[in-house]
């Protein structure tokens, strides 16, 4: 009997217990991160979320509560002195392995600040480069302080979720930090981190003006140098040399400026050519083809004509990006990267004579080629 007894006692003493195990009442969670860099200090906010809000809100009760947002902060002559600043203002324990995405501030993109800020990042046991990676001008405190649309999770917001909102109107493709801190020592690639802003003029709450998300633009890094911030405008033409845009508008226009035709174009099918002349210069020539159908129609026009417009609005927009960028001296296509991946012994020799530096002849013929398949057709 006493066999039998120590036999069934045994097993349970190897198994392992839960001694450690903490509540979630008991901790906090960091769901973005924030950098700032003002006065020669870093500037850190976090954004903590109520996880009981979420549960409530995600399961749809009519009753939930509004979203529970907490913003603090933290500041310090180093990156991880102002990260351990953040403790001594803590209620309790902290963790930072839910972060979803990190802000940086426009003062605190220089090279110095961005690389520290990676590298100590990537120190910390329970932080993770999964985040997606965002730039602002706006004041941080500000941003994390956004509500969602009606009684949904805090979360529900482009600052968590930016694919949702990007699957519909591609423009400035959501990148993740760890693409970020791949390519940031990569000698030919341009990065391309979209900025959140701040509008508060589109949408209202029981007649009050609600702050909403956007992206208005983007800063661009290229080479080490200072990145510089381009608006949404700017950059309408990237779109089309984007291999990860999905689904994007393109208006048509009479020449009284009303709209004529509004056409949502998905999956464009993008290739660039690179070709060196015997000086040493190279061309980049483009390929593009397109599928749109038609949703707006105020003028009666035939497929054919909207096909030849829409062409026309591709190129020009493209065109018109390409020398936005050149301005600034940014590679916004990423054409040396393409030199670069296609063409290795050709950017060697122009890059050990002289820096690659685009001109408004390094883009050449741009052939775009637009399907236009109005609703009658598709049903």
């Amino acid at each position: 009997m006493k066999r039998r007894l120590i036999l069934l006692i045994a097993p349970i003493l190897l198994l392992t217990g839960c001694w450690d195990l903490k509540q979630l009442s008991q901790t906090t969670y960091v769901s973005a991160l924030g950098v700032d860099y003002v006065n020669n200090e870093f500037v850190l906010y976090v954004q903590v979320l109520d996880f009981a809000t979420i549960g409530k809100s995600e399961q749809g009760s009519s009753g939930a509560e509004g979203p529970n947002t907490w913003v603090g902060k933290g500041k310090g002559p180093t990156f991880a002195k102002a990260w351990n600043d953040l403790y001594n203002s803590t209620q309790q324990r902290t963790l930072f392995g839910q972060i979803s995405s990190v802000v940086f501030k426009e003062a605190a993109l220089g090279k110095k600040q961005v690389a520290e800020s990676l590298d100590t990042f990537e120190r910390f046991v329970d932080a993770r480069l999964t985040p997606w990676i965002y730039t602002t001008k706006e004041p941080i405190d500000k941003i994390f302080a956004v509500e969602p649309m009606l009684p949904n999770s805090p979360i529900m917001t482009l600052l968590h979720l930016p694919n949702g909102n990007y699957e519909q109107h591609s423009l400035i493709s959501p990148m993740k930090l760890v693409e970020f801190a791949a390519l940031i020592n990569e000698p030919s690639t341009s990065i391309i981190v979209p900025t959140l802003g701040l509008n508060d003029e589109l949408w209202k709450k029981d007649d009050e003006n609600m702050p909403m998300l956007n992206v208005n633009g983007a800063f661009l890094f290229y080479k080490g140098k200072q990145p510089q911030w381009l608006s949404k405008d700017d950059l309408k033409g990237l779109r089309w040399v984007d291999r990860n845009t999905e689904r994007t508008p393109l208006a048509l226009n009479e020449k009284n400026g009303k709209i004529k035709a509004l056409l949502p174009i998905e999956d464009p099918i993008i290739k660039i050519h690179s070709k060196v002349n015997k000086s040493g210069v190279p061309k980049f020539n483009m390929n593009i083809k397109v599928h749109a159908t038609v949703t707006q129609l105020n003028s009666k026009v035939s497929n054919k004509v909207l096909q030849n417009e829409a062409e026309k609005e591709i190129k020009k927009e493209i065109r018109t990006t390409f020398s936005k960028g050149i301005s600034k001296k940014l590679d916004i296509f990423h054409l040396e990267e393409e030199l670069y991946r296609n063409n290795y012994k050709s950017w060697k020799s122009i890059t050990k004579k002289n820096k690659f530096q685009l001109t408004p002849k390094s883009l050449g013929t741009i052939k775009v080629k637009v399907t236009v398949t109005d609703r009658e057709e598709l049903e």
